[in-house]
């Protein structure tokens, strides 16, 4: 049975200082660097050498707390696979939670109605029998100095767990993170105490906050008050989120929208009369908006969410501030996958008005994946539009190699961005850092050796897109 969030160990607290300890000892940079590869092409070895050496920014990611510590091998498959992300939307509201974290009767009385532990025990088995499974089983064997089995990698995990933050620090430190730009937007409703023991743990690495769009108006959605209150309720909390200290304490260096699974092409809305019409339905509608299919349930908000955007996006264009928006990818069964295509972004990347393309800085998120051409190209004919790594890095591993070279070929290197989007465990954080520094070094290479980078064009392109391109971006003069 998987083991429940409350029954397993928390990790034990600790000071920054504390948990700042060295990586594993392994001599030489080239730990990262797969024998077989080393011999085969030493070009690519010189380059790798190199760029592994370099410090790292990641320019979307979401928060690790001390829930995973000390897991189990299924938990820990659901926890890290895209398919178990959205598991509890599988089964009517609070089951699945109630399932988990219930007693043995609880647990027996809703997998008799609703047979969870079948369809939990297919998803970790197929996930399980996945290349990715496989090949993050190899790599962590080797840092955790255990057996490349992965019930042993689980074993050596939970004894690193017992002090959680000191492992995690670890797994930073070792591929070299300097600056997150972390979404605590999603934060599985930890709140601000989760957020400042991440940010302190994982130090020097520097932490930057963005804000969700959705977890602003989220405040307001079941508030029973008018249109006019909720807008200036709404303008509000954006502002402080911005400008001041709303971000769980902190001001934001960025926003991000979830829109685009939820309606598909993005126009942006500046007349008030459809977002109040639009309030006044959800207003109706909000205590079955739960119960509806799920696109009829989003066509209620549809215009209200569209006119919160183009607020948002109007205050970032005020401050040359970025708007992330999550494209690609997507948590089905919630979201609308066919929604989510790059190119239904050009209408925000353009924001016309007033016959003027006013062109904020956007980055479509998760490479577009898998429309990665789409996206590249999107990226590409839009100066104002950038192009950002995460999802497709980690989750495609070694053929990252060959999707690198694709967003290559369109998008300039001074607007790519390398990111994880890591959730829930920190594992993630680690494995796009060693698989996006090696397999960005094996597409430089060709370039190098096809004659269109020199060795140093190619080194730099590395330090634009791993970490100087973020920083120009968020205008972190100080880092």
């Amino acid at each position: 049975m998987i083991g429940t969030n409350e029954n397993v160990p928390r990790a034990t607290s600790s000071t920054a200082a504390a948990a700042v300890k060295a990586s594993p000892a392994v001599s030489g940079r080239l730990r990262h660097l797969p024998m077989f590869l080393n011999r085969q092409d030493p070009e690519f070895a010189k380059i790798f050498e190199v760029v592994d050496a370099l410090p790292l920014d990641d320019t979307h990611c979401h928060l690790v707390t001390d829930r995973d510590a000390i897991t189990s091998t299924k938990r820990f498959l659901e926890r890290i696979s895209l398919a178990g992300y959205p598991f509890p939307k599988y089964f009517p509201e609070g089951v699945y939670h109630r399932w988990l974290n219930g007693d043995e009767a609880t647990k027996y009385e809703l997998n008799r109605k609703y047979d969870i532990q079948a369809k939990v025990d297919g998803m970790t088995y197929h996930l399980s029998q996945s290349i990715f499974i496989k090949f993050l089983t190899k790599e962590l064997a080797q840092f955790l100095d255990c057996e490349p089995v992965l019930d042993e990698v689980i074993e050596a995990r939970n004894d690193k767990g017992r002090d959680y933050w000191s492992y995690i620090n670890s797994l930073f430190r070792d591929v070299k993170y300097e600056n997150i730009m972390l979404d605590t937007g999603y934060n599985e409703s930890a709140g601000g105490p989760a957020i400042d023991a991440f940010e302190q743990a994982i130090l020097p690495c520097r932490t930057h906050r963005i804000a969700r769009i959705e977890q602003i108006q989220a405040e307001f959605f079941n508030l029973d008050i008018s249109f006019d209150e909720f807008e200036e309720r709404f303008i509000a909390r954006l502002i402080e989120n911005m400008d001041g200290t709303g971000n769980y304490g902190k001001r934001s260096v960025g926003m991000k929208s979830y829109l685009l699974p939820y309606v598909g092409l993005i126009r942006p809305l500046y007349d008030r009369k459809p977002a109040a019409d639009s309030w006044r339905a959800l207003r109706k509608s909000y205590s079955e908006i739960s119960k509806m299919e799920r696109e009829a349930a989003f066509n209620i908000t549809k215009d209200l969410r569209r006119y919160t955007f183009t607020l948002a996006l109007e205050e970032c264009l005020k401050r040359d501030m970025p708007m992330q928006i999550h494209t690609g990818d997507g948590e089905a069964p919630e979201v609308i996958l066919r929604n989510q295509d790059p190119f239904y972004l050009e209408e925000v990347v353009r924001f016309d008005k007033d016959n003027m393309m006013r062109m904020p800085k956007i980055i479509p998120l998760h490479a577009g994946y898998p429309s990665v051409g789409k996206a590249a190209w999107l990226s590409h004919l839009y100066p104002n539009c950038y192009f950002e790594l995460s999802i497709m890095t980690p989750h495609v591993h070694q053929s990252l190699y060959t999707r690198y070279k694709q967003v290559l070929e369109a998008v300039p290197i001074s607007k790519i961005l390398f990111a994880s989007d890591n959730y829930h465990v920190p594992e993630l954080f680690w494995l796009a850092g060693r698989w996006g520094k090696r397999y960005l070094s094996k597409a430089l290479t060709d370039y190098v050796i096809g004659g269109s980078l020199t060795f140093e064009e190619a080194i730099e392109a590395a330090r634009m897109i791993l970490h100087k391109n973020n920083r120009i971006l968020y205008n972190l003069s100080n880092v």
